[in-house]
């Protein structure tokens, strides 16, 4: 019984609530990675249950959302989702789990909610090897990526991942320092499958956002004021033919 409380307690601490003595809703933001994919990252609301038990997300309007069953006698948990077609109900598995700080994850999947202001931040994120090439020596965006613009939607709306690259062709997208070929130069290079979030737009141009799965590229918030994005992540300007948008 003493084991079963302390592993409940530990839970709630690492995700940063007290532990709840009845359901309880809170506001915080939430991470929902399967396969690689990320399918929820930012803001969202909380459901706390006892025991350590919590929703991630609720999944109105067509959004994903998470829970996590606790079991507090092993320390494990099982954890279903709403699936690629964000359902209306939790009934897609993704099994059983173990604590990773503040989120629960397996070998495919994690789900991590943070009550707001606890959340962990990454400082200098950089994309793991083979996923893209760096950015050339002394080369820099041209055309910023603007972002924000108000208190109540995230800085970034959008999101979506690389599709239709011929791998008997170049097999690359390239991202550019502007929104369009020459005079802007190549700042990096995405791969079918790559994730981007979406935050700005000109022509058929995307201004997009990206790093590592599950990195915290700080668009996930509303930012009041229109300003260039300078960081942690990477940015630059695709072509919208090949990006395969899932949410916005």
């Amino acid at each position: 019984m003493r084991k079963s409380v302390w592993l409940a307690i530990v839970g709630a601490v690492c995700l940063g609530y007290g532990q709840a003595s009845a359901d309880q809703t809170v506001k915080g933001e939430c991470l929902i990675s399967v396969k690689g994919r990320t399918y929820l990252d930012g803001p969202c609301p909380i459901l706390l249950q006892p025991g350590g038990s919590f929703q991630a997300g609720n999944g109105r309007g067509g959004t994903y959302f998470a829970t996590v069953d606790v079991d507090g006698a092993t320390g494990t948990a099982r954890a279903n989702w709403n699936g690629r077609d964000a359902e209306s109900h939790a009934h897609d598995p993704l099994g059983t789990m173990k604590r990773d700080a503040g989120c629960w994850s397996n070998a495919s999947a994690k789900v991590c909610a943070w009550r707001a202001g606890t959340r962990p931040r990454v400082d200098a994120p950089s994309l793991p090897v083979g996923a893209a090439v760096s950015w050339t020596a002394g080369r820099k965006i041209d055309v910023p990526i603007v972002i924000g613009g108000s208190t109540k939607f995230d800085a970034c709306v959008g999101a979506g991942h690389v599709i239709g690259l011929d791998p008997k062709g170049d097999g690359f997208l390239s991202v550019q320092s502007g929104p369009g070929g020459k005079p802007f130069t190549e700042l990096d290079r995405l791969y079918n499958g790559n994730e981007v979030v979406i935050c700005d737009e000109q022509g058929p141009w995307f201004g997009v956002v990206y790093g590592p799965p599950g990195t915290d590229c700080n668009t996930g918030m509303p930012w009041p004021t229109r300003q260039a994005y300078t960081g942690p992540c990477k940015a630059g300007w695709i072509h919208r033919k090949y990006v395969r948008i899932t949410v916005g």
